[in-house]
């Protein structure tokens, strides 16, 4: 039977040395190589009485990066996801992807004497060796400081058959910011990219296991609770990772103490003290914070995972259990919206401002685990450091809206400048939208019917969508079905190979009905619901989000025109009052049209038409030619499962020959 460790003087010895030192607890007993972010976290958790806010990136690889995936094939690094398991180190050991991570921050090209290379951002983790076989690691960062001659002692590795052999670096460039690409592991933190390189990655959980342990094992009765938004992913990704530790610690200078560790399915505790002594998790809504209430302690501590998506009322009564001087707070999130307590966290309440919370931003551009590759493509895909996406997911700050609205007056006057298109050279293969909104009739919404050149698949890269808006048949509010089908069946003949584009939801469904009744083939447009792709998902609340945010984009690089002044100022006004936020995942939420009526604004019914050109899924075919390519026939960005593109061509084909 165990001894209480109050009457183990080792126990006594153990506290004395880590309870206020938990980057030298992570270090010495659990043998981990720590990152800087991570001992700048740990020493503002260590001190008696802490508050500790933290806004983060995430990330590793860049865009591409190949990963060697257990079964011995490769997997971008991007399409990594949950449950994927990859080569250890070792050519032989899993590695399980407990989910992925994504970022943006200053990316470098490793390029080795063998040809090949990786793209790792600042502060991604090296697997250094040197010519005798010792092995440590340092962020990107940190080894661009050493002076050449460490450089030269120390290489990358790879597996062999033979053992591990050195990889000799030829140059190391940097190439700008970009995004990064990473995951959280289950077991170890390296494994094996192309050519069997040894590669580290992340961990932003393991902070969250190991000050768990920490915390546990050194403060007597000790009480810490974890809460968030979704508990039971948290408690699934923390208590894996307290276990991980618990095996660390078996294997280290304090063996002794992980008997005394017992974890549970929702619980962590001392044993014998299961009551008085533990870990647990638990969240609560708005609208019931005292869910959280009536926890209280001289060792309490609790710790906030996205914390951004977590309501004041909840943190109102989290604080208030805060009552004894050695009591802990920890906030951890993506910076998803620029209001609410962790927000406050890092302004008006921080340290800086003479508050009490002690506000660290992890840039993953200055992160050692994030790859250049990785912060490249995040450039690419955001346009700039300064879009709203890429401070949150990259550099980890808190996204400037006191705008409101998604694109600024001094971009929509550009969108009547100069063309977007080269149609007689690189856009030649351009095709046509007919893009049409129905409205609810008199002294309501407008109809409203859209021409446009269009040219490009894709949300960013060489291939971007292109959109010149050529025509504006009609924008009233007192149309009917005829006269509608009337103009849409005269372009329909005018312009050849044109697409239509048509929002057959609510008062469009009788002009969908009519036109199918008559043999006119339309894309539906559906953008309430959730956007088709993973990652899209991810990144936009439903795809009239995704719509909206990559028309803003396409008007801030020049890949939007208006070609026409007629109703200028309309179009003008609408493209400039498109209000938006973030949920508390940190997707962009376009207000509703209601929601917007309540703040004095009009339904952008004239740019809806404008945006339904951006949306996944939407197909065009060249104007002068019947058959498209097998590229031009890919739709916009990610395209619909459902999508039936030999039937779309035959369909455009049908309908050219019929108006020819």
């Amino acid at each position: 039977m165990l001894k209480s460790l109050n009457d183990l003087p080792e126990w006594h010895a153990a506290c004395k040395r880590y309870r206020y030192n938990l980057s030298r607890f992570a270090i010495e007993a659990l043998g981990m190589d720590i990152t800087w972010q991570q001992d700048e976290l740990y020493n503002s958790i260590a001190v008696p009485g802490s508050r500790t806010s933290v806004s983060s990136g995430h990330g590793c690889f860049g865009y591409g990066t190949l990963i060697k995936m257990h079964d011995g094939s490769f997997k971008a690094v991007q399409d990594i996801d949950t449950d994927d398991i990859l080569m250890g180190e070792d050519n032989f050991s899993p590695r399980v992807v407990l989910y992925p991570l994504k970022g943006i921050e200053r990316l470098y090209k490793f390029t080795y004497t063998n040809g090949k290379h990786h793209i790792f951002n600042a502060s991604h983790i090296l697997c250094l060796m040197d010519e005798i076989g010792c092995t440590l690691t340092a962020t990107v960062s940190e080894y661009l400081k050493w002076k050449r001659k460490k450089q030269r002692r120390y290489t990358l590795y790879k597996w062999s058959k033979y053992g591990y052999e050195r990889v000799y670096l030829k140059s190391v460039k940097s190439i700008g910011k970009g995004d990064y690409y990473g995951f959280e592991l289950e077991n170890s933190h390296k494994f094996l990219g192309e050519d069997d390189i040894v590669l580290h990655n992340t961990g932003k959980t393991r902070s969250a296991g190991v000050t768990a342990l920490w915390h546990l094992l050194f403060f007597p009765h000790s009480i810490m609770l974890f809460t968030a938004p979704q508990i039971d992913q948290l408690r699934k990704l923390v208590w894996k990772e307290i276990e991980i530790c618990k095996d660390l610690l078996k294997k280290g200078r304090l063996a002794w103490i992980a008997d005394y560790v017992e974890v549970l399915a929702e619980t962590v505790y001392i044993k014998g003290c299961k009551k008085t002594w533990h870990v647990f998790a638990k969240t609560a809504p708005a609208n019931k914070p005292t869910n959280l209430a009536g926890l209280h302690g001289d060792n309490y501590m609790v710790w906030c995972d996205e914390a951004a998506g977590i309501a004041n009322e909840v943190f109102d009564v989290l604080i208030g259990a805060l009552t004894h001087k050695d009591n802990r707070m920890c906030m951890t999130s993506q910076p998803a919206r620029p209001s609410g307590f962790f927000f406050d966290s890092h302004h008006k309440l921080s340290k800086a401002a003479g508050g009490v919370w002690n506000a660290l931003v992890f840039n993953s551009e200055l992160s050692p685990i994030v790859s250049i590759e990785k912060l490249k493509e995040a450039i690419l895909q955001y346009g700039s450091r300064d879009d709203p996406q890429y401070m949150i997911r990259i550099r980890g700050l808190f996204p400037d809206l006191a705008g409101e609205f998604l694109i600024t007056h001094k971009y929509a006057r550009q969108a009547w400048l100069g063309k977007s298109l080269d149609e007689k050279d690189k856009h030649k293969d351009y095709g046509y939208f007919m893009s049409v909104d129905v409205g609810g009739g008199v002294g309501r919404d407008d109809s409203s019917i859209v021409i446009a050149k269009v040219w490009g698949n894709q949300h960013y890269g060489p291939r971007a969508r292109r959109v010149e808006i050529t025509r504006i048949p009609l924008c009233k509010n007192n149309d009917n079905i005829h006269e509608l089908t009337a103009i849409i069946n005269e372009c329909m003949i005018q312009y050849p190979n044109i697409t239509l584009l048509l929002d057959a939801n609510g008062a469009g469904a009788g002009l969908a009905q009519h036109l199918k009744s008559i043999g006119i083939y339309y894309k539906p447009i559906f953008w309430g619901g959730q956007c088709f792709s993973t990652k899209a998902r991810k990144e936009y609340v439903n795809k009239r989000a995704q719509a909206y945010v990559c028309l803003s984009r396409a008007v801030a690089s020049n890949r939007f025109k208006i070609r026409t002044m007629y109703l200028k100022a309309k179009a003008e006004e609408q493209l400039t009052r498109i209000p938006y936020t973030f949920d508390d995942q940190a997707r962009f939420k376009i207000l509703s049209k209601e929601d917007m009526r309540r703040k004095g604004i009009k339904s952008p019914d004239l740019v809806d038409t404008f945006a339904f050109m951006f949306m996944d899924g939407t197909v065009y075919s060249p104007a002068n030619d019947c058959f498209s390519s097998d590229e031009d026939m890919q739709g916009f960005g990610e395209s619909s499962p459902d999508m039936d593109k030999k039937a779309d061509l035959e369909r455009a084909k049908k309908l050219a020959d019929l108006y020819a």
